[in-house]
């Protein structure tokens, strides 16, 4: 088979709005007649800038905000984000072949047609000179799918000897290799909830679970959030980061209680829905009947009390090893992802699985703007 090596540049905005996830990737890919494999990858530089408060101020508003509004933040977000890229690729002194932007996602309604991730590539393109791909979701979403998640070709290539791969980031998000197809689908809302319950104390995020560590169990709280209709749902399904601020955040931030209490039901409630999930996964796709390999990423998975919880739940559901890649990868395996969706993009091999979104068909998503430095 075969292979040819591709340097990309990946973007990640996430849903917890604690900033932009840059990676720097290196892929060898093999092109064959059964698809494309990974005999080799690596992240050469990686590095997580924040956003100004300012940019925070304008994402959490922006689904309340005008049309005009909208379209300024896309194009002016565009911009910002490019300079952030060039500050990155200034430091490392990298030339990536591709910028690979996942944007910052304002609406997802995926049962309407409709998802939106803002930060214009095309102005991405005009501020660092290289070629950008972004609007990845869109045709998934347009094939009748959920647009996500998206990680799924990213645990296939990359990722092939774990048997689940669970994501902990603003939303966590689940995904199972079963016999002949990978499924995947979002489970919680989840940093996104725990940092807005931190910054009621003045903090980003809380540290290890060490305040979570330190609160008792809401069982009135755990119970109201369990009884919501998204974890009811069959998958595949997905969430936006509104019905998130609406549906668990608001309620676990009006609930009277300390910051600490309602830290550690919310680690609680992820653990128990994600090992809720994983039962619901092993009833449907089957279990292979051996011991399981977990991975976990995300800023998530460097909360130790949150990953205590997740253990002590899934090992009621079937053995299970939880395991966490290098931490660089940890970190940065969204931004990776989106480094690697932008090559299959350019080489034309669909990114999106139909069997994890529910597309009528393989969907290669992504919109290509040429850069001045160099083309695709």
């Amino acid at each position: 088979m075969p292979q040819q090596e591709y340097h990309a540049l990946g973007l990640m905005s996430g849903s917890s709005l604690d900033g932009l996830d840059i990676a720097y990737c290196h892929f060898t890919l093999a092109h064959g007649d059964e698809g494309v494999a990974a005999k080799a990858w690596s992240i050469a530089a990686a590095e997580a800038l924040p956003f100004s408060e300012d940019w925070k101020r304008r994402l959490v508003s922006l689904p309340e905000s005008s049309a005009l509004e909208l379209a300024l933040a896309h194009a002016q977000f565009g911009r910002y984000v490019g300079e952030l890229v060039n500050r990155f690729l200034e430091k490392h002194r990298v030339a990536p072949a591709l910028i690979a932007s996942h944007g910052h996602t304002i609406f997802h309604y995926p049962e309407q047609g409709l998802t939106l991730q803002i930060g214009d590539g095309a102005a991405i393109a005009a501020v660092t000179g290289y070629p950008v791909i972004d609007n990845f979701r869109m045709q998934d979403v347009a094939l009748g799918g959920q647009g996500a998640p998206l990680a799924p070709i990213a645990d296939k290539l990359l990722f092939p000897e774990y048997d689940l791969m669970l994501n902990l980031g603003g939303i966590a998000n689940m995904t199972y290799k079963g016999a002949g197809r990978y499924v995947a689908f979002d489970n919680t809302g989840a940093n996104q909830v725990l940092n807005a319950l931190a910054g009621e104390l003045g903090l980003p995020y809380d540290d290890g679970g060490r305040l979570a560590a330190r609160g008792r169990l809401l069982p009135d709280l755990l119970e109201a959030m369990e009884r919501l209709d998204f974890f009811q749902k069959p998958y595949p399904k997905s969430l936006g980061n509104d019905w998130v601020r609406e549906a668990m955040t608001a309620p676990y931030l009006k609930y009277e209680g300390s910051v600490e209490d309602k830290l550690h039901t919310a680690c609680v409630q992820i653990a128990r829905q994600i090992a809720a999930d994983l039962e619901r996964i092993l009833k449907q796709e089957g279990h292979p009947g051996r011991p399981l390999r977990m991975m976990a990423t995300g800023g998530g998975a460097f909360n130790t009390f949150l990953m205590q919880c997740i253990g002590k739940e899934c090992e009621k559901i079937c053995s299970l090893a939880i395991e966490a890649p290098s931490p660089e990868a940890a970190a940065f395996k969204e931004a990776a992802l989106m480094a690697l969706m932008g090559v299959l993009r350019i080489t034309n091999i669909p990114n999106c699985l139909p069997t994890v979104t529910n597309a009528s068909r393989p969907a290669i998503g992504g919109a290509i703007h040429q850069g001045w430095k160099r083309q695709v």
